[in-house]
C-alpha cells in the first residue's frame, strides 16, 4: 500500500515489527523513506508529499522500540533517528519532548541555535526547548541519602543556556516552567 492523506491504523506496528525483524537495516531503511525525506513515488512515478502520519507512525515504533524493546536497537542510535526529526517544524516540540525523556542532553547546542532560528519561531518549540533544558539541569545523582549530587557538565551547561534563554524570552520561560511537573 502506498501512503496517503487516510492514517493507516496500526501502520506504527508495522513498522515496529519491520523493526524487530530486520534489526538495525529496518531502521535504516524507515530513516530514509519516512523520516528524512518529505516525499514518496507512487507506482506510477508521480512524486507525492508524504503524510504527517506515515512520519508521526515511524516516531512511535522508535518509541516502542525504546520503552520495550531495548534490547533490539542500542539506545544511542535510537536516539540518533530521534534527531533526524528535529529538522521538521511540524514535529520538533514532539521530538523534543521525547528526546528530553531519552536524557539526549547533547542537543543543547541544537536547541539554542533553533531557538533564535525563524523557522523554528513557534511557541510550543520554544517551551519544549525551556522544558527540555530545565529537565537537563535536573538531571542530578543523588546521594543515598537523597540529596543531589554536584551537578554534572550538561546540568551546568542546560542552567547557563536557561539563563540566557530568561534574559532574552522570560515570558516564554516563566510560560514553559509553569506547568513543570517537578
Amino acid at each position: 500500500a502506498t501512503p496517503d492523506a487516510d492514517l493507516r491504523m496500526g501502520i506504527e506496528g508495522v513498522m515496529a515489527g519491520y523493526i524487530l525483524i530486520r534489526g538495525e537495516s529496518g531502521l535504516a531503511f524507515l530513516e530514509d523513506c519516512k523520516m528524512k525525506t518529505q516525499v514518496y513515488r507512487t507506482p506510477q512515478g508521480e512524486e507525492k508529499r508524504l503524510p504527517f502520519a506515515e512520519t508521526y507512525a515511524t516516531m512511535q515504533a522508535l518509541r516502542f522500540l525504546w520503552s520495550d524493546e531495548p534490547d533490539i536497537i542500542d539506545r544511542d542510535r535510537l536516539r540518533q533517528s530521534m534527531r533526524i526529526l528535529l529538522k521538521r517544524k511540524d514535529m520538533a516540540d514532539l521530538v523534543i519532548a521525547d528526546l528530553a525523556r531519552w536524557k539526549d542532553w547533547e542537543i543543547q547546542d541544537e536547541l539554542m541555535a533553533m531557538y533564535d532560528d525563524p523557522t523554528f519561531d513557534v511557541p510550543s518549540i520554544k517551551r519544549q526547548i525551556v522544558r527540555f533544558l530545565f529537565n537537563c539541569s535536573q538531571d542530578v545523582e543523588r546521594t543515598p541519602d537523597g540529596e543531589a549530587g554536584p551537578l554534572p557538565p550538561h546540568a551546568e551547561k542546560a542552567l547557563a543556556n536557561l539563563t540566557v534563554l530568561e534574559e532574552k524570552d522570560p515570558r516564554t520561560v516563566i510560560n514553559a516552567k509553569r506547568y513543570l511537573i517537578r
